[in-house]
């Protein structure tokens, strides 16, 4: 299923927020005093007339963790889903309030993937995946929260759609 191919790609996108730190792990959440946002977001047509947009989110501890991580998990992304269109990643120190609530689990109009970093060298991140009903939605984050959690140590959830 076409689907799930761009779970996994998304899923490459983000590991980028705890592997672009080469240093091994170091126990307990990141600290971040100075937080940035990542904004990284596809498009795929999945036939029928249907498109799927992915917008992964990310907390970095500053400019530059979230320039570095930026360029990795972009080149990422462009190399495992050449068939999507793009816009340029963005790193921002604030992300506009409909974005920014995904940080305090609120239900949007879509179901989402929240994975909340336990070690310093692991990112909060926040994946939507837009396009699908309700139960597809909530099945696809699933898959990603199950595929995630093969190397993310901390918490993740799916956070049900607002309707």
């Amino acid at each position: 299923m076409k689907i799930v191919l761009i779970i996994v790609v998304l899923l490459v996108a983000g590991y980028f927020w705890y592997e672009h730190d080469s240093a091994p792990p170091v126990s307990g959440p990141p600290v971040v005093t100075d937080p940035w946002y990542v904004e990284i977001r596809g498009t795929n047509n999945m036939g029928e007339g249907r498109d799927v947009e992915l917008a992964l989110f990310a907390r970095a501890l500053n400019e530059k963790d979230c320039l570095d991580g930026t360029r990795k998990g972009w080149a990422n992304f462009a190399r495992t889903c050449p068939t999507c269109t793009s816009e340029a990643p963005k790193c921002q120190q604030e992300l506009p309030p409909r974005y920014a609530r995904l940080f305090d689990d609120a239900p949007i109009a879509s179901a989402y993937l929240s994975g909340t970093a336990a070690t310093a060298n692991e990112r909060d991140i926040r994946v939507v995946v837009y396009g699908l009903t309700d139960t597809e939605a909530l099945t696809v984050c699933e898959r990603m929260r199950k595929e995630l959690r093969k190397n993310f140590t901390g918490a993740t959830h799916c956070v049900g759609p607002s309707n």
